[in-house]
C-alpha cells in the first residue's frame, strides 16, 4: 500500500541491517573512549524503528534506510551547550574520517551520517544523532530536553510531555498493587 506521496515501503532485510547497525555501534564505541578523555560521557538509546528492527526503506527508492539515537549525556564537563555539541560533531567527525561514511551533517535538532554510493547516486543508509538531557520534573512527569541549534544559537529546548500515557500509568500503578501485595504477604 502505498502512502500520501505515492511511495511503497518494505521492510529493510536482516542481511542488510545487520552490518550497517554494527557499523554504527563501533563508531559510538569510539566516540564513547574519544569523549570520556573530555570528561564528557553519554548513553546511546536507539529509537524508532531501529530500536524494535522494523527499519523500513522506499521501494526503488534512492535514500536507504537510517537509524536513530539520543545521545543522554550523564556528564558534561561544565560546557556550554554550543561548546557541547560541537565537540560532539568534531569527534565523530575524526571518527568517521577513515570509514565508508560522508562528513557529517549538522542539522538542527541532529546531526547525520551517511554511506552515500557515489555510482548509483543513492544513499545506502544513515544515523541521525540527537543529544539529550533527560529529569524528572517537579509534577514527576519524565521530561526530556533535547540541544538544538538555530542558525548560530544552541540551547535546550523541552520536548512536549507524551499525551497518552495512561496506559503507562496504568502499568505503574498496577506494578506498585503488586508490590504491595506482595510486601504484605512477606511481612506478616
Amino acid at each position: 500500500m502505498a502512502d500520501l506521496h505515492g511511495r511503497t515501503y518494505e521492510y529493510v532485510t536482516r542481511a542488510e541491517l545487520k552490518p550497517a547497525k554494527e557499523q554504527i555501534e563501533k563508531i559510538i564505541r569510539s566516540l564513547h573512549t574519544s569523549l570520556r578523555k573530555e570528561s564528557v560521557t553519554f548513553e546511546e538509546k536507539l529509537i524508532g524503528s531501529g530500536g524494535k528492527n522494523l527499519v523500513t526503506k522506499v521501494v526503488g527508492g534512492n535514500k536507504g534506510f537510517d537509524f536513530d539515537y539520543n545521545f543522554v549525556i550523564q556528564k558534561d564537563n561544565g560546557l556550554e551547550a554550543k561548546d557541547l555539541r560541537l565537540l560532539f560533531v568534531r569527534k565523530l567527525e575524526d571518527i568517521i574520517a577513515n570509514t565508508n561514511y560522508k562528513n557529517v551533517s549538522d542539522g538542527e535538532q541532529s546531526f547525520t551520517i551517511k554511506v552515500v554510493d557515489k555510482k548509483k547516486s543513492q544513499i545506502k543508509h544513515g544515523c541521525d544523532f540527537a543529544i539529550v538531557n533527560e529529569y524528572i520534573d517537579n509534577q514527576n512527569n519524565f521530561r526530556q530536553q533535547i540541544l538544538v541549534k538555530h542558525s548560530n544559537n544552541y540551547g535546550w529546548e523541552d520536548k512536549p510531555i507524551a499525551k497518552n500515557n495512561s496506559f503507562t500509568s496504568y502499568r505503574c500503578i498496577h506494578i506498585a498493587n503488586l508490590l504491595y501485595w506482595l510486601l504484605q504477604r512477606i511481612y506478616k
